[in-house]
């Protein structure tokens, strides 16, 4: 249980640098008790196998104060609560031993987190490559939960020197900038079609799995919360085909380059959670899929994962690939955004 200690207090440090202290608060006090409490290294033995623990208890208590449970939901910001993490691991440690079986199927759910944020880079590769192809675009998402990013034409977004989409759209995105701006915001985007793959896609139209990727939301966080309302309530009305297979299987038959469109594959934070096998996999499947290209079948990969401590977006074209071309760098929140390219 030691090691599980560690892993909490690693991901306590991940979410107090990321701006939720009300989670880091409460992760840091369940490895403490996870050092010296017998009976909730019982419960909590499960979550050895998890690779982020943290995210599976805080996303299991989480929940269950928006299910509404009073001596959780007293404590939690997201549902009116005093903001009190160490009041609210009080309550979840007394809860977790004296009722494991209530926790056992909300710690085994693998966390979700379809953040809508990080359309803001995607746009601005989008815009990039209309603007060079100057051809619809056929989107092909791995991994991706609910969909709410290939739905990203359908959110307003604010810079502080640009605006891009629709100014009645009830999902404004105003993510915090570092420097710069995206370059070819004015191009014309045009979404021939969109679909996506994950191995436990949710439904925006059920409440369950709207209820499941609300949880994962750090409970303080409440920019994030209203953005995450906002794209559920759009995805409701914009229905997309997320088809529940893995990339091996759907990628070679969904993402072949087809005449008159540019097809473009992209994933975000995606990598972090496959094996290093599945990600050379990917990457070759990828690779395979533009050497079909042509230039009237043109094929690009958006990819936002994690380099050396940053994320990356960045975008690739074939036929005739070069090294990939930096869009920005961000957190995994797409927030603290460095452009990498200008208008």
């Amino acid at each position: 249980m030691s090691d599980i200690a560690k892993r909490l207090e690693r991901q306590a440090s991940a979410c107090e640098t990321m701006g939720s202290p009300f989670t880091a608060t409460l992760l840091r006090e369940a490895a403490a008790d996870a050092r010296r409490e017998p009976q909730l290294t019982v419960v909590l033995a499960p979550l050895s196998n998890c690779a982020r623990p943290g995210l599976h208890l805080a996303g299991a208590l989480h929940c269950l104060a928006l299910l509404g449970e009073p001596a959780l939901a007293r404590h939690y910001p997201s549902t009116g609560g005093d903001g009190n993490a160490r009041g609210a691991w009080t309550t979840a440690r007394t809860m977790l031993i004296s009722t494991p079986s209530t926790f056992a199927p909300l710690l085994a759910r693998i966390p979700q987190t379809n953040e809508p944020a990080r359309s803001m880079p995607l746009l601005a590769a989008f815009s990039w490559l209309s603007k060079r192809f100057e051809m619809p675009l056929r989107l092909r998402e791995i991994g991706a939960s609910a969909g709410l990013n290939l739905r990203f034409d359908r959110y307003r977004y604010d810079g502080e020197t640009w605006q891009w989409g629709d100014a009645g759209s009830p999902l404004a995105l105003r993510n915090r900038i570092v420097a710069g701006r995206p370059g070819n915001v004015d191009a014309r985007i045009i979404v021939d079609d969109r679909i996506g793959c994950d191995l436990n896609p949710l439904d925006a139209t059920k409440e369950e799995d709207r209820l499941r990727l609300t949880s994962f939301v750090w409970p303080d966080q409440a920019e994030r919360l209203e953005r995450l309302r906002n794209a559920l309530s759009i995805a409701r009305d914009f229905p997309v085909r997320i088809d529940a297979e893995a990339f091996a299987t759907w990628l070679p038959r969904e993402g072949l380059p087809r005449r008159g469109a540019l097809t473009v594959v992209f994933h975000t934070i995606v990598e972090e959670h496959l094996s290093l096998s599945a990600k050379s996999e990917l990457a070759a499947t990828i690779s395979r899929l533009g050497d079909g290209a042509s230039p009237e079948a043109p094929f690009a990969c958006v990819r936002m994962e994690l380099d050396d401590g940053r994320y990356r977006t960045c975008l690739q074209v074939w036929p005739n690939p070069t090294d990939p071309m930096a869009i920005c760098e961000s957190d995994g929140h797409a927030q603290g955004i460095t452009w990498a390219i200008s208008a």
